[in-house]
């Protein structure tokens, strides 16, 4: 990877690594939303990143997904969620 790619990687996205913590809390949102497990945990990273940002002041990330099941667990959540399907 370039230099110049990789740091913007390094300040356009945050890199949530796969904890044990983040997998408990995936399992949870798979049992309580009926969500599949990939969404799960595609869902828990999101709100993972949510909360960091909201505890340093910054503001909340809106979830893109096309996917409805994961938007409505997401929404649930507390989330902003943007369907690409909904834009012309």
């Amino acid at each position: 990877m370039q230099s110049h790619t990789r740091q913007t990687v390094d300040v356009e996205y945050k890199i949530i690594e796969v904890t044990e913590a983040l997998v408990n809390r995936a399992m949870a949102l798979a049992e309580t939303s009926g969500l599949r497990g990939y969404d799960a945990v595609q869902l828990a990273a999101a709100l993972e990143v949510h909360t960091s940002y909201r505890v340093v002041g910054l503001p909340p990330i809106t979830l893109i997904s096309a996917d409805a099941e994961l938007n409505t667990a997401a929404t649930a959540q507390g989330l902003t969620v943007e369907d690409p399907n909904t834009h012309p």
